[in-house]
Order: structure tokens, then sequence, then C-alpha cells
């Protein structure tokens, strides 16, 4: 029983804001000028409560993207406001046709449909409040300059209906939400889920109100009454989604902004850290970090006895591809060694830039033969890779040399001094070939 009134207690808001939309509805059956004067009046009173609370909630916020759109809902309230007093039936403003509320309305739905995208710039920026309002107040006068001069186009004849003009246009402001509704889905991240919705929703029912308006021939016809349903319920989406951020829960938009703050500090140092190791040209760890990788590794074979190898790798007659093509194509070929080096070496293996156009890679627990397989491929792979350039193709071949760990070789340095060695006798003998600390190229 509980259970039940409980639910009935969360369902009463839901009634009672039925029953204000069914009360709006039995007016239009009275008078169409009545519902869509009381129909506008809720408009506006939503749109300068969104303006309200965005700005008495602006010092509990760290974005201003809230604050624009409250600027922004002031002005478009503004323009709703003389759209209604212009309405056809009311008198206001005597000698105009239904020609001066359909531009007003156009006016003010361009308006709102380029807010709708430009709040978002403000996610991450900060928003110049005496700016905002100078430019909402400048475009504002000039809408209605236009409108009241006769420079604006014309939206609605008598007896003959909507022109061109106003149809195209509720056309592009619906594209303009839409557009809105997309950039806003990309962004998600930066709202809660529930606020998310409730924007994503409103700008649906937008275009849903901007849609019906294409098709009433008369003011007072059923597709005006459904725009301006839809309408009603979109400004509220939004007064509730500044009220679910400013007044209710600010504490939760600072958390999810705080834990935003904290994911983006760790990629940084993520990538901080990722660079500090790591050999900014080819992606593979730099001088430093192969050292400290390479004694770890050295330590755990000395003390399990476990076989380890280390393959140096130099690209033949280097000088002569910068000197002939250029830096930057030396560049895309020490790129291409190293693709070549993480193709063929296991996860396991140690893989460095030594300085210049020299490579190293440590491989535990892989002896002398393993090793030779393995520097073989290395060497066939590389001499196989074709760079393609605008001065025709650029191919390399690489000599090698390999030490493994035994009792010559007692430090990490002097392993590296062996594969350095063997290297050399590569180089001496012709390069493009695969030497070990023996002088012998490695039984593969």
């Amino acid at each position: 029983m509980n259970k039940l009134f409980e639910t009935f207690l969360k369902g009463v808001p839901l009634l009672f804001k039925g029953a204000i939309l069914f009360g709006l509805f039995l007016t239009s059956l009275y008078s169409y000028i009545l519902f869509h004067s009381l129909a506008e009046i809720f408009s506006i009173v939503i749109g300068c409560s969104i303006f309200i609370l965005a700005w008495n909630s602006r010092r509990r916020l760290d974005n201003d993207y809230l604050l624009f759109l409250g600027i922004a809902f002031l002005f478009i309230s503004g323009l709703d406001l003389m759209h209604t007093l212009a309405y056809k039936g009311t008198g206001v403003f005597p000698g105009y046709d239904t020609n001066l509320p359909t531009q007003l309305w156009i006016a003010s739905r361009y308006v709102q449909a380029l807010s709708m995208l430009i709040f978002l710039l403000f996610l991450r920026r900060k928003l110049n409040v005496y700016t905002a309002f100078l430019a909402y107040a400048i475009v504002t006068s000039l809408s209605l300059w236009a409108i009241f001069a006769g420079v604006f186009p014309t939206c609605f004849v008598e007896g003959a209906g909507l022109t061109p003009f106003k149809k195209v246009s509720e056309y592009i402001i619906s594209l303009i939400f839409v557009a809105s509704a997309v950039v806003l889905f990309r962004k998600r991240e930066a709202f809660d889920p529930k606020v998310m919705s409730w924007l994503i929703v409103s700008l649906v029912l937008t275009i849903g109100a901007e849609l019906a308006f294409t098709f009433y021939i008369s003011v007072y016809g059923l597709s005006n009454l459904i725009g301006h349903f839809f309408k009603i319920i979109a400004f509220y989406l939004i007064y509730k989604a500044i009220t679910e951020i400013g007044l209710e829960k600010p504490h939760q938009l600072l958390f999810r902004n705080l834990k935003q703050s904290e994911t983006a500090l760790r990629n940084a140092l993520e990538e901080v850290e990722r660079l500090a190791i790591s050999d900014s040209l080819t992606g593979l760890y730099n001088h430093r970090h192969f050292f400290e990788l390479t004694g770890r590794e050295f330590q755990r074979a000395r003390r399990y006895q476990l076989p380890l190898s280390v393959i140096m790798l130099d690209i033949d007659e280097f000088k002569r591809v910068n000197d002939t093509y250029g830096h930057a194509i030396g560049d895309r070929v020490l790129q291409g060694v190293a693709e070549c080096c993480r193709k063929e070496l296991r996860e396991v293996d140690v893989i460095g830039r030594y300085g210049g156009d020299e490579f190293v890679a440590m491989l535990p627990e892989t002896g002398l033969s393993a090793a030779g397989q393995v520097a073989e491929r290395l060497r066939k792979s590389i001499a196989e890779k074709v760079f393609d350039i605008k001065a025709g193709r650029v191919t390399v071949t690489v000599s090698l040399g390999i030490a493994v760990l035994d009792d010559e070789h007692l430090t990490p340095e002097t392993l590296l001094d062996g594969a350095d060695q063997a290297l050399y006798v590569a180089k001496q003998n012709g390069r493009n070939q695969v030497r070990s600390q023996f002088g012998a190229s490695p039984d593969v």
C-alpha cells in the first residue's frame, strides 16, 4: 500500500503537467487566440526562468555554457513576446496582418537554433557576459528593425498561406537543430546522462515543432496547435536541465568535472611518461630507458641462468640516403626500420633506438642460434621494404651484430660492446649481413 502511495506521489507532478497541457488544449476549442497567448506566455515564462536560474547559478558552475543558454533564452523570450503581441486578433499592432507574427516567429527560431549550436563552444571556454548581452541585443534590435522596416522577407500571405522563404527557413532551422543534436551527442561525456537526455529530447521536439509549422494554411490550424505544444515541452526540458545542474545537483556536476579533469591529468601524465621513455621519431625506447630495461633483464638472466642475446643493427650508408634525398626521407627510413623491428620481434623483446641510425634489441631467454634466425629475418624484412618517394623508390640494407650472455660478457655494457664489435665485423665484411661475437655468421 505504501509503495502504491509513493508511486502516486511521484506521478502527481506528471499528472499536474498533463492537466496543464490538457487545459491549454481545451482553451483552443473555446478561443485559439486565448490558447496561443497562454501557450506563448508559458514558453516566455519558462524562457525567462531559464535565464534567472542560469544567472543565479553561475557561481556554482565551473563552465559557462548554461549561462550562455540563459542569456540566449532571455532574448528569445523577448522576440516571442513580440510575436505573441503581434498575433492575429490581438489588435496590439493595428495595420499589420498575419505576416508580422510569422516574421517575428522565424527571427526568434533562427536565434534559438544558432544559440543551441553555439552554446557548446562554452563547455571549455569562458564567456564574456557583457559581450554576450551586447551581441544578443544587437541581433534582436536588427531583427526587429528589419521586420518593422519592411526589409525582412515576407513569411505569410493572407489567403495563400506560408511563403517559400518561411518554409525553407523552417527546414534550415531544423537542420541547425539536427547539427546541434549531433554535436551534443558527440560531447556527451561532458554532461550528466539525465541532462543529456533532456537536451536531446528538447532538440527533437523543437525539430518536430518546426516541421509542424511548415504545414499550416491558417494560423489557427491543427499543425500550429501541435507545434506550440512541442515548443512548450522543449522549453520546459531545457529549464529542467538547468534546474538539475544549477540548483538540485551542482555537486554532481562538480564531481563529474573533477573526475574528467583527473582523467585528463592522468592521460597527460601517461603521455609525459611515454615521451620520457620513448624516442620521439620511431616510438621505440630511447637510449636511457633501454639501458634501464637491459639492466633488469641482465640481472634476471644471471640469477636464473637463462640465455640472453643482444642484436645491434645499423643502416648501411645511411648518410648517403640523407645527402641524396634529404632528412625527411631519412626520417621515414628510420621509422620504417623501427616498424620492421616491432613486426619481427616478440612483445617480451626490448627494442630501442641506440642513437642515430643504430637500433638495438635484447632478446630474453634466447640463445645464439635463435638470435641468428631473428637477425636474419630482420635483415631480409628491411631489405625488402620499399619507400616510395617523388624521386622514385628507395631501399636500404642493414648490418647486424649479435652477442650472447657468457663468461666473457659479465655486465650489460660488455654484452652491448660485444654486439657492437660483431656489427663492426659485419660492416667490414661488406655490409647487409649478420655476424656474431665469435666473428662468424650464426647458424640460421
